[in-house]
């Protein structure tokens, strides 16, 4: 069985080389959330407030539509490209600087997944953005960061099993494509959108 990443319409298929989830993380952070919004107008899921993240090897045997496939980056400064289906306007995966092309983020429940994932998050991430009172943290144990802002709050989070090896550059080439390959054959658009905006 091929195990794919798709869009909730089916138009945008990512095959993975390797399905096996490197790790998993949630996040409460005011991109993704705005991001998702800005979707959800065109007919993507409302998101949560804390968003699951699992985050994938960079490496498609295949990737079929795209031609439906757009990338957007949130304003000019932002250093995530995120992709999504033209049709449907489910996150198809995002791309950041720190992943370094050995990994992707996945949003689970804004695409659609073929396959299993089971696998607990490692992290809780930038609840200083979560617009609640208090995050439903599913674990008292779990590590929180709240930002990201200071070089001792990064080497914390990478100190964490498999993070720091996760988001090095890759030990070996990727078999097919990676997520940087695709998004160089697409053009980027740049959404403008002023940090903490609601869409």
């Amino acid at each position: 069985m091929d195990h794919q990443l798709s869009c909730d319409c089916g138009v945008c298929r990512l095959t993975l080389n390797d399905p096996v989830p490197r790790y998993s993380v949630l996040c409460a952070c005011e991109d993704c959330r705005q991001a998702l919004r800005w979707a959800a107008k065109f007919g993507g899921e409302t998101p949560e407030d804390l968003l699951r993240g699992v985050y994938f090897r960079s490496d498609f045997s295949e990737i079929m539509g795209k031609e439906y496939i757009i990338a957007t980056k949130l304003r000019n400064d932002n250093k995530s490209i995120r992709l999504f289906c033209k049709k449907c306007y489910s996150c198809v995966g995002v791309d950041h600087e720190a992943y370094q092309n050995n990994v992707f983020l996945s949003i689970p429940e804004h695409c659609s997944i073929n396959f299993c994932i089971t696998i607990e998050p490692k992290a809780v991430l930038f609840l200083q953005d979560y617009p609640g009172e208090i995050a439903d943290v599913p674990s008292e144990t779990i590590p929180v960061f709240h930002n990201m802002k200071y070089p001792q709050e990064r080497a914390r989070f990478r100190s964490i099993d498999p993070i720091g090896v996760t988001l090095s550059p890759p030990t070996t080439p990727a078999k097919g494509i990676t997520i940087r390959d695709l998004i160089a054959d697409l053009t980027i658009e740049n959404l403008n959108l002023e940090p903490g905006t609601i869409p």
